[in-house]
């Protein structure tokens, strides 16, 4: 048993946390109030272990981080936890279509963003927690956000590809 299979936990985790502090410290500054930035960073990592690690296990901690969602950041159980394995499993089906590389990985993760982001606010829209017209959703928080994490992707997508491929040949020559 190596260290690399309490890494992979470990990294969602911290980025799980990374949000948090990412909205707390970061996007609460007064320059950026008229925004709202949603870093979805977990969702970004977990397309990219979906499509370069494993399917199952992308989804089991989309399930896993989903529900952490849900109970830390939303009134509303059962939101993230369905979303964002959903997300991960329309991930893996795509990629038998699409070309493997870092940048369709990285539109592919943006696009499972934009599902969530809309996913999120109609499901609020639905239920009447947000009283927020789609306008008002698209200019303050769907572009910021968007923006937000296309940086994220620029900046961790070939890094982040390289080691979960790495982990990966890791994981199979330790079956063999």
């Amino acid at each position: 048993m190596t260290i690399n299979r309490f890494f992979l936990p470990f990294l969602v985790s911290a980025v799980f946390i990374g949000e948090s502090m990412f909205v707390n410290f970061i996007a609460g500054e007064p320059s950026l109030r008229e925004w709202v930035l949603s870093p979805r960073f977990v969702v970004i990592i977990l397309i990219f272990m979906t499509v370069y690690f494993n399917v199952k296990q992308g989804m089991v901690y989309g399930l896993i981080f989903g529900m952490l969602y849900d109970v830390a950041f939303t009134d509303i159980l059962g939101v993230y936890m369905l979303g964002i394995p959903a997300v991960c499993y329309l991930a893996s089906k795509m990629m038998k279509i699409f070309q493997n590389n870092a940048l369709i990985v990285s539109l592919l993760a943006l696009f499972a963003v934009t599902i969530i982001e809309f996913y999120i606010y109609g499901i609020n829209v639905l239920i009447h927690v947000t009283d927020m017209t789609f306008d008002r959703f698209l200019q303050q928080r769907f572009y910021a956000t968007m923006i937000l994490n296309a940086l994220f992707c620029f900046v961790f997508s070939y890094p982040l590809k390289a080691k979960l491929q790495k982990w990966k040949i890791q994981l199979l020559d330790e079956r063999l």
